[in-house]
């Protein structure tokens, strides 16, 4: 080794920080071009949002919003599955939407009208999330109001999405429904057992393992 060569040491502590850092940045990333698909921001945009952003950790079965209390965030899916279900007075769980990887899912109804919730919002497997309280919402409005547009966007979609979807569940059949879920929620199938899916499409789950096997023959 030359005399005036130098031997730097990086300690396991600084990998594991330099580690968690891109970790963290990556995450960012994926809700950045998620928001980017509808408005454009400059770099001090991007860094006042991400400010805004409280990052989740979710166990399998973990609640996020109970019945009866209303809904004040919205959740972008970082990795994994959410479900928006409700129970009747049967104790039968109701499917109303999921929010797999790179989804945005709340209890919308409750949200804007500042009512109580009428559904259940719990992670399927274990999730990832980011977490964006109402109030820092409405603030950033002010800041950076091309997120009202962004986030109108979102909401129209949404609402668009469940009126499509309860027209369908009246007036199509079930074979159909599947194909439609299928385009909807690409990937989803090896995520969640199928037993949540045939909740959502309001089958049995002997029926849709029919639908299925039908489709695999044709």
């Amino acid at each position: 080794m030359k005399r005036n060569q130098a031997i730097v040491l990086i300690s396991p502590v600084s990998y594991q920080h330099i580690n968690l850092s891109l970790t963290k940045f990556m995450k960012e990333e994926t809700i950045l071009k998620n928001i980017a698909r509808f408005i454009t921001l400059d770099e001090l945009e991007k860094q006042d949002f991400i400010s805004i952003l409280h990052y989740k950790k979710l166990d399998k079965g973990q609640v996020l919003l109970y019945f009866g209390e209303t809904a004040k965030n919205q959740y972008y899916v970082i990795e994994g599955c959410l479900r928006n279900f409700s129970i009747d007075e049967n104790g039968k769980e109701h499917i109303i939407a999921f929010g797999p990887t790179d989804w945005w899912i709340s209890d919308l109804y409750s949200y804007l009208t500042e009512t109580p919730a009428k559904h259940i919002l719990d992670a399927l497997i274990p999730t990832e999330v980011f977490e964006i309280r109402k109030k820092d919402m409405e603030e950033i409005y002010e800041r950076i109001p091309k997120f009202e547009r962004f986030f109108r966007i979102l909401f129209q979609n949404a609402i668009v999405a469940q009126t499509r979807r309860i027209d369908q569940t009246i007036s199509i059949p079930a074979e159909e429904r599947y194909k439609v879920f299928i385009k909807k929620y690409p990937g989803i199938f090896q995520q969640i057992p199928l037993k949540y899916i045939a909740s959502y499409l309001g089958i049995s789950p002997e029926f849709l393992s029919k639908i299925r096997n039908k489709i695999a023959r044709t």
